[in-house]
């Protein structure tokens, strides 16, 4: 065999195995975290009223911007059939380890809220959602740290939304 057929076999064999490995991931049902697909198509149009402590705070924002993705319609009628109240969000910042001068070394960070699912005739769901993230601190830069502090933030609000909606979810009834 030539040195260019057993490259072009390699190839092949490279290929067909790259085939067979997207065949079977999607024939198991996988889905990439954040997409959406025909498993919500059940609570396509279902009804639902979000109310919170603070509407417009981003944790609202970003509950709201979840449950949309599911194609769950956000009304603000005060008789809707199913009601997503959220309380107010908790944090709360921890020293893990210190450092020889005694100062904060390294910090976990945890971000949790209150959450109560009521529709017609079922019993209220009711859940408390909770992210938590370790984050280095380096005393020398304080303003790097705010930043990071602030993004991480972010992130663990978009984390809890995404948390508070599949919990949600499961507890819908049509």
């Amino acid at each position: 065999m030539t040195p260019v057929n057993s490259y072009r076999l390699a190839q092949d064999l490279t290929s067909a195995a790259l085939l067979l490995a997207l065949i079977i991931v999607a024939g198991c049902g996988f889905q990439l975290k954040g997409t959406t697909g025909d498993g919500n198509t059940q609570w396509d149009g279902l009804m639902l009223r979000l109310i919170s402590v603070d509407p417009r705070s981003e944790l609202t924002r970003e509950v709201g911007r979840e449950l949309t993705v599911m194609k769950i319609v956000l009304t603000e009628e005060i008789d809707a059939p199913t009601r997503l109240t959220l309380r107010e969000e908790q944090f709360t910042q921890r020293n893990v380890s210190l450092t020889a001068q005694a100062r904060a070394a390294e910090m976990e960070l945890t971000l949790s809220v209150d959450f109560l699912l009521q529709q017609e005739e079922t019993l209220p769901l009711e859940g408390t959602a909770t992210v938590s993230r370790q984050m280095l601190n380096d005393p020398r830069n304080v303003v790097g740290k705010t930043e990071e502090m602030r993004l991480l933030r972010e992130e663990m609000r978009r984390d809890l939304a995404a948390q508070i909606v599949r919990r949600v979810s499961r507890g819908f009834t049509q």
